[in-house]
């Protein structure tokens, strides 16, 4: 068989074409597959932070149970599977203000604590789209609820 000098160079453009096209195809495929991975790890971290603030804002300003604080423990302990480490490290300073062990207590620590581990909770799922500095955050809690003396009478 003889190729003529014409037909060399369509024939090499060709099967350099298809490679290309395959490289693309592979890299797409790669490059896409990262991203869905990306955006159920970050759904799956959000999952978990949701829980966190959920359990935490059900141990606020007298409205703890026995089963407010196990589901606040699991919350805490289930952050080790997800979170990052500046996460873990904001949560953990945060426990150490809230703890019964702490005799020291602040307000304004409190405060200052949860702003900075519900921050790095923020940078972790949207990293780059939050703002340096925390934003304050405090957590509302119901008001009292009314003693049976205290019902107007109908």
């Amino acid at each position: 068989m003889n190729l003529s000098t014409a037909a060399i160079p369509a024939i090499l453009a060709a099967l350099a074409s298809g490679a290309f096209a395959l490289v693309g195809v592979i890299v797409t495929s790669t490059l896409a597959r990262r991203r869905e991975h990306e955006s159920g790890w970050r759904q799956t971290k959000l999952e978990h932070y949701q829980e966190y603030v959920l359990a935490l804002s059900s141990i606020v300003s007298g409205r703890s149970t026995p089963e407010a604080q196990h589901r606040y423990a699991d919350a805490v302990n289930a952050l080790a599977l997800v979170a990052s480490p500046a996460v873990l490290d904001a949560v953990q300073v945060f426990q150490r203000e809230i703890s019964y062990r702490n005799t020291e207590r602040s307000d304004e620590r409190h405060d200052a604590l949860l702003s900075a581990a519900i921050h790095a909770m923020r940078q972790d799922v949207q990293p780059g789209r939050i703002d340096a500095t925390p934003r304050a955050i405090h957590l509302l809690a119901p008001p009292p609820m009314a003693s049976g003396t205290d019902k107007v009478s109908e």
